[in-house]
């Protein structure tokens, strides 16, 4: 892996002990050239994996990895971005993202029907989340990304790999993670999570979970 990135040794094993466990050599190598080729930092979550039982990996950015993206390329000039119910009153995330080498703007909208889980931000910040999910689209559409998808739009995610994944039956244990039924080991390090989220999660949810907090207390 060192001819796809320029991480050293130690900080390669790093990212793979808290962002890739349970991923395949090559799904690992993969995530590191996507983080590569569009300039990403994994340290700074702008682009991370997540390792599905009995699936293949599938690899997110968020936003803010988008508009890293976005702003990187010198040609971006701008986005404006909000909600509004539509004549069935469903809630609307819409966005237009502005190129300084285009005349007419990427403008997406999304129906909050269609990726409202009703669980964590989804349950308490809706409108912030559908936006995100609009956001996320018209970046990704402006500047030509492909092969990520953010977490709040994994059902829009190429159908195979969202296929495989929904019929995944995880193997029964006596002790999963709640996010990602990977099994869990019953120590110290897992009851602090407990403690502190009220789920039992593995180290790499809990701190995505812990993430999604932080950034929904900024917003």
């Amino acid at each position: 892996m060192s001819d796809l990135v320029v991480y050293s040794s130690e900080e390669i094993q790093l990212l793979r002990d808290t962002y890739g466990k349970g991923a395949t050599e090559q799904e690992f190598a993969l995530m590191l050239q996507l983080a590569k080729t569009y300039d990403l930092d994994p340290f700074t979550r702008q682009i991370w994996l997540v390792k599905y039982p009995g699936s293949s990996a599938q690899i997110f950015a968020g936003r803010d990895g988008y508009l890293a993206i976005a702003h990187k390329s010198g040609q971006f000039d701008g986005m404006e971005s909000g909600c509004k119910r539509n004549d069935d009153g469903d809630l609307v995330g819409w966005c237009s993202v502005y190129r300084k080498d285009m005349s007419r703007p990427f403008h997406v909208e999304v129906l909050l029907s269609e990726y409202n889980t009703k669980k964590s931000l989804w349950a308490s910040k809706p409108t912030t989340m559908i936006v995100k999910v609009a956001e996320a689209q018209a970046l990704r559409k402006a500047f030509s990304i492909s092969g990520l998808y953010s977490p709040e739009e994994f059902d829009d995610a190429p159908q195979q790999q969202a296929r495989q994944i929904k019929d995944v039956t995880p193997p029964k244990q006596a002790l999963v993670c709640d996010v990602c039924n990977v099994a869990l080991k019953d120590d110290d390090k897992l009851a602090k999570i407990r403690e502190y989220s009220s789920r039992d999660m593995c180290q790499a949810c809990f701190m995505e979970w812990y993430a999604q907090q932080q950034e929904g207390a900024a917003e």
